[in-house]
């Protein structure tokens, strides 16, 4: 979160000179400096993600035969559970900042 405050705009750019006729450096306001972000870091956090899901989906699709009579339920809520589980982790990888 950043925290604007209107003194500081007012200082960008401001240049004066003391008395000896020697420039003065502006205000120096805090710049967020971007974090170098890797394709290498964005694949393996999507690559989890997706084992994630999938993990998921497995232990769904086998709570799912226990729990259901028909064929058709366990495969439904193992797809779902990946769509879900898979979702998941790409939602929480993009707010703690791992992908952007």
């Amino acid at each position: 979160m950043t925290v604007h405050i209107d003194e500081q705009s007012e200082r960008v750019g401001n240049w004066g000179t003391d008395r000896n006729g020697s420039s003065e450096l502006p205000m120096s306001i805090p710049v967020p400096v971007p974090r170098p972000q890797s394709t290498k870091i964005k694949v393996l956090v999507v690559l989890l993600a997706v084992v994630t899901g999938i993990a998921a989906a497995f232990g769904a699709y086998i709570i799912g035969t226990h729990a259901a009579e028909g064929a058709a339920e366990p495969v439904i809520w193992a797809a779902a559970t990946f769509v879900a589980t898979t979702t998941l982790m790409i939602h929480l990888s993009e707010k703690t900042g791992l992908i952007e």
